[in-house]
């Protein structure tokens, strides 16, 4: 213990005697360890924690597959969530449902987030109210009393933390609903944003229609049963539930996914891309570390040859050397769990607020006890990977050439044989750091290149929601859209607007059918389809174009018979090479009369940029008006402006309206997920590729620097004699080209590897794209040169009388 303190004062005696060499090897260290730690954060809280319920591993979410191409699994009807409720596997089985509500009463009406859940869902996931009570059993059946349970964060952004909210009564959508609870602040649900939470209580379509989806259903395993045994009695329902009712069934099943799976599932690959990116970051840094270790070794070798001439042994130069290490890593360790806090929030401020509702588990992170002990542990690893082979060089004593006066050199080629491999190493690092960047971001711009189907430019869109309590008929809702359309239309700079009940890029909604007088399709073969609605001058405002038939117009009102536009695809699909305007579509499952299409218009991407065009129909507003719809506003300069007159002018026309999701449609693309899931991960990994690139050309910088010095001598005869500047700044030069070429040699060789992972985050990229394979190496090898230059121009300025009498 004795000696371990003693190495400890040394080494503290020692670093600080170079303050320089000691903060850069610091910094480098605080960079690498709080990157990794900030990201490894993340990943704890999103995949090793595990969803904070009773028993995690035990959830499931139960899915029905389907036949369908375009959409592989749904949610379930209400009658299919009460068959499966008759199973021996699950301890029991919960149904939840998502939903948006108009809070009013209380100020400014309020669009909040209010998903459904069967009374049994919190007993299910394990979770209890932090004040009064979740639901009770019979306040999910229709007509039950109506109550509300609040979220914490909602409670406390709206109410404050008022206890006494318990009991009153708050006005959703124009129905009085009793505040029965607070959830505690651990608790969140990922797959519905939720400020509030009310009983599902089906409604009779529901409860009878078998084809009516929507209903979302979790489970909880008994203790004892095998998830292979769990799915093998779900399926057998499932094939009971298909032969029963094979009209609505045909072809269907029942997957189960585990409920941490559900909730992750998407970002899980994003992560550990990231995860390894910053590992590279690290090993680079640690590279680099070793490298200022064997140049300041070089430095003290006689002190190295005296403490083994007084009788140390090889062992306590190691102890010695080690603790030094040890000693930076831990420092930077304690500045990197600075940089981590800093980048842990950073990281999540970069995240659109409303994909942060997907990942609640994000919310409010920080480090923890948890990600302390990472820290420390990486920290104290990260010492002795960096350090123990540069204690082990200078360990290596040769008394009798190191206490010779001209003995350095040629003890110096070993070390320098090491530094070369650390710089190849740090360079082929950072060429797969570029290379999976170069990738992403190609990959990114492929799909901001793709053609959406309409107009993005100068678009405003906006979701606007009529009070029920005033909205009572059909007709009043269709006149106040005449009226609204008409009013934003004449404001200054408005070149068209239009309404649609579910935008573009957001998908949902989807319906099956075939055409009237074609073959019919056996059950479960029809073509399924999204459903919209839209009005009149939907199509113009959107820049969609008509391609044959007509635009729905002021004759397709609700006393007139129903009629449709469908898109190209679904055209082309149905009817190829033939005329669908004037045919009728038939609904399965809808007790309603076949419908004439009028007109075809272009394709869209209806549910991500990213995904394929799918089969649209759209219905006339006029003909299925609701409450809450979008409004989307063309405008001759920039729509953002517009905003505050277009709120002003919808207030002034209903003081109760709702109004939310307000934003261009630049921006609803940027924030989409399609976008977020390319532009974040590509973001960052270039900012740590950009790090890499820095610490890899230092590190080249200092190997060539070094070599310089130890050529001084050489340098020097070489320009007595004669030498050129532009021979000896080639041959410098020349040394630095071969130790870049070698580091993007092996770097290719792992880049063709390791970038095979980002395959399933690239979209209309290779993984192997000759584009970003060719531009990287070149750019590597490019900044390589320029840092090899500065040492290059040095050295040929070298003057020959000082370096020989200097030797």
């Amino acid at each position: 213990m004795n000696n371990l303190f003693q190495d400890l004062r040394y080494a503290i005696r020692m670093l600080l005697k170079k303050p320089g060499f000691t903060v850069i090897a610091v910094l480098t260290l605080a960079l690498g360890i709080g990157a990794n730690t900030a990201i490894f954060t993340v990943v704890d809280a999103a995949l090793l924690k595990g969803l904070p319920y009773e028993d995690p591993d035990r959830l499931f979410h139960l899915w029905e597959t389907t036949p369908q191409k375009e959409y592989s699994q749904r949610e379930a009807s209400y009658p299919d969530y009460q068959d499966w409720q008759k199973n021996q596997a699950f301890d029991s089985m919960a149904a939840y449902t998502g939903g948006m509500a108009t809070m009013t009463g209380r100020g400014d009406p309020e669009r909040v987030a209010s998903p459904s859940a069967t009374a049994n869902f919190f007993s299910v996931l394990g979770v209890e109210a932090l004040i009064g009570r979740t639901f009770q059993p019979g306040e999910d059946v229709p007509g039950a009393e109506r109550v509300t349970v609040l979220t914490f964060g909602f409670w406390q952004r709206r109410f404050g933390g008022d206890p006494a909210i318990l009991g009153q009564s708050l006005t959703l959508n124009g129905n009085n609903h009793i505040v029965v609870g607070v959830l505690p602040p651990s608790f969140q649900f990922a797959l519905r944003q939720a400020d509030l939470w009310r009983p599902y209580q089906p409604s009779e379509m529901q409860l009878s229609r078998r084809f009516m989806h929507g209903t979302n259903v979790i489970a909880r395993l008994k203790d004892g049963v095998t998830v292979e045994k769990a799915q093998a009695e779900m399926s057998a329902i499932g094939a009971r539930i298909e032969q029963e009712h094979n009209q609505s069934h045909a072809g269907t099943g029942i997957i189960l996914v585990p409920l941490q799976e559900e909730v992750v599932g998407d970002v899980k690959p994003v992560l550990f891309v990231l995860l390894a990116a910053v590992g590279f970051v690290l090993l680079i840094a640690c590279a680099n570390v070793a490298n200022l270790l064997l140049v300041r070794s070089t430095a003290r070798r006689k002190e190295m040859a005296i403490r083994a001439a007084l009788g140390a042994g090889r062992s306590s130069l190691i102890r010695q050397l080690l603790t030094e290490s040890l000693l930076l890593s831990i420092v930077g360790g304690i500045i990197g769990l600075l940089i981590a806090q800093w980048g842990v929030e950073a990281l999540v401020a970069a995240i659109p607020e409303h994909q942060l509702n997907t990942m609640p588990y994000l919310k409010g992170l920080g480090l923890d006890s948890g990600i302390l002990i990472f820290a420390a542990s990486l920290s104290i690893a990260t010492g002795i990977v960096f350090g123990l082979a540069p204690a082990l060089q200078s360990s290596k004593t040769d008394l009798t050439e190191a206490l010779k006066e001209g003995g350095r050199a040629s003890a110096a080629s070993s070390r320098n044989r090491l530094r070369s491999l650390l710089v190849v190493t740090e360079i082929a690092l950072a060429l797969v750091l570029l290379v999976g960047a170069g990738l992403m971001m190609r990959s990114l711009m492929k799909l901001l290149e793709v053609d959406p189907g309409f107009k993005t430019e100068n678009l405003l869109t906006m979701t606007v929601s009529l009070p029920s309590g005033k909205f009572t008929e059909a007709s009043q809702v269709v006149e106040f859209h005449k009226q609204l359309i008409s009013r934003v239309e004449s404001l200054p700079g408005v070149t068209g607007a239009g309404t649609v009940n579910i935008l573009p890029l957001i998908g949902g909604n989807t319906t099956r059918f075939y055409v009237e007088g074609e073959p019919v399709p056996p059950p479960g073969e029809e073509t399924e389809s999204n459903l919209r609605t839209a009005g009149s001058n939907y199509f113009r405002v959107m820049g969609i174009p008509l391609i044959k038939g007509r635009h729905f117009d002021e004759r397709d009102n609700v006393d007139a018979p129903g009629v449709l536009i469908v898109n190209k695809t679904l055209a082309d699909r149905v009817l190829p090479g033939r005329d669908i305007v004037g045919r009728r579509l038939a609904f399965s499952g809808f007790n309603i009369p076949p419908v004439e299409v009028v007109g075809v218009v272009g394709d869209v991407k209806i549910t991500g940029l990213d995904d394929e065009i799918k089969p649209v129909i759209y219905s006339p507003f006029q003909q299925g008006p609701s409450l809450t719809t979008s409004l989307v506003v063309r405008t001759g300069s920039d729509a953002a402006n517009l905003a505050a007159a277009i709120r002003s002018e919808l207030r002034s026309m209903e003081p109760d309206i709702t109004l939310f999701a307000v934003r261009t449609m630049e921006e609803m693309i940027a924030v989409s997920p399609a976008t977020f899931m390319r532009r974040y991960p590509a973001l960052l990994i270039g900012v740590f590729a950009a790090v890499a690139l820095l610490l890899a050309s230092i590190g080249i910088y200092g190997v060539i620097s070094y070599s310089v010095g130890q050529q001084t001598h050489d340098i020097g005869v070489r320009v007595a004699l004669g030498a050129r500047t532009s021979d000896i700044i080639g041959m410098v030069m020349k040394q630095g080209a071969g130790l870049a070429v070698a580091g993007v040699a092996l770097g290719l060789a792992g880049a063709f590897a390791v970038t095979r992972l980002l395959e399933s985050m690239l979209f209309e990229v290779s993984a192997t794209d000759p584009v970003t394979f060719a531009l990287v190496p070149a750019l590597l090898i490019g900044v390589a040169l320029l840092a090899c230059y500065i040492p290059a121009r040095r050295a040929a300025k070298v003057d020959p009388m000082v370096a020989l009498r200097y030797e």
